[in-house]
């Protein structure tokens, strides 16, 4: 199930400051302006008169001289403009705005695990399962509960798979030991026996799992990979067929993973997969081959319907422009200055 890759929006370029734009151009401006008339009007204090200069101005060398200052001076204002027209620009901040477009999938799965005594044997591999359809997801929620009289709700609906994981890999610790008795197996379960009369309703933990779906107004896929023996003790408020039923009125789907040892008894396991066949699941036996690839691949070809959210809108400064333009100008502004330093050196080199 590969997710679903949204464009972007198209990008919308704008000035942050344009006003402060407008008064550094007309600043600039006006500098240059009274510069060039205080230029043309200066007398350098350093200023000799020179009588019949006529024919000095008249000599190729010093024309070539004069057109040298000019070339140099010009390329000098010049590059100076593109550094302050780049230095304007950043000022200003040009900036975009982004609008990405959000949607998820609306694909949630729950994992529902019987945690009874008469599993603790086999929840090891049912949780190794539980790692291999969860490593073979992508872009869906995830929950995990666990009940035998009673339900707990071990993580709701998530598609932090790193989180899933971690807490998956709990769960097989807890249930390493194969000892009802450890602390590990004892704080996992709590809560999930209150009347020992009364444990692996597997009709009630069906029931239970269902109710663990949120967001109801939503039109979501819904599944459950329910994982048990068959084998409940005492008297619960649902019964197997009751809660398959419940379950199908809810349009959520069971994958059913039946322990081995519910083979055993033949009318539990024709049970089991009567009921989450009727609700239009999938039945494997726990160690078969191909059980969890069974169950994979028909979550797969369960539709995800996309759920369209409101974008997010993110506005960013853009400074590339007016670096570019500032780098350009004092690149250019520093190469003729080295030009006319060369030159100025040439010029007294007697050689």
């Amino acid at each position: 199930m590969a997710p679903l890759t949204l464009p972007l929006a198209a990008d919308d370029r704008h000035l942050h400051w344009p006003w402060l734009v407008v008064a550094l151009a007309v600043l600039v401006v006006v500098l240059m302006v009274v510069w060039a008339i205080g230029w043309s009007r200066r007398t350098p204090a350093s200023a000799a008169y020179v009588a019949h200069a006529a024919r000095l101005r008249s000599l190729p060398r010093f024309r070539a001289l004069v057109r040298r200052r000019v070339v140099l001076g010009v390329a000098l204002t010049l590059t100076a403009l593109v550094a302050c027209t780049g230095a304007v620009i950043l000022a200003g901040r040009i900036q975009e705005t982004k609008r990405i477009p959000q949607s998820e999938s609306s694909r949630d799965i729950m994992l529902c695990l019987d945690s009874s005594g008469s599993m603790i044997t086999i929840d090891y591999e049912v949780l190794k399962q539980f790692e291999q359809i969860v490593a073979g997801l992508k872009g869906d929620r995830v929950g995990l509960t666990i009940w035998s009289g009673t339900a707990v709700t071990v993580f709701p609906l998530t598609d932090d798979y790193d989180f899933v994981q971690q807490q998956l890999r709990a769960a097989e610790a807890a249930f390493a030991t194969g000892d009802t008795f450890s602390d590990a197996y004892d704080k996992f379960t709590e809560g999930t026996i209150v009347n020992q009369k009364v444990q692996s309703q597997v009709g009630d933990g069906l029931a239970s799992c269902a109710q663990r779906f949120d967001r109801s107004s939503q039109h979501r896929s819904r599944s459950i990979v329910l994982a048990t023996d068959n084998q409940p003790y005492g008297r619960g408020v649902f019964t197997f067929d009751q809660a398959a039923a419940y379950t199908k009125s809810r349009h959520i789907v069971v994958h059913g993973i039946a322990a081995p040892t519910t083979s055993a008894r033949p009318l539990a396991l024709a049970e089991f997969k009567r009921d989450v066949l009727l609700t239009g699941g999938t039945f494997s036996l726990l160690g078969a081959d191909g059980s969890v690839p069974t169950v994979v691949d028909s979550i797969e070809r369960t539709e995800a319907r996309r759920i369209q959210k409101p974008p997010i809108i993110q506005v960013v400064d853009e400074p590339h422009l007016g670096t570019v333009v500032v780098g350009i100008g004092v690149g250019l502004l520093v190469v003729v200055w080295l030009v006319e330093g060369l030159l100025f050196l040439k010029d007294r080199d007697p050689a």
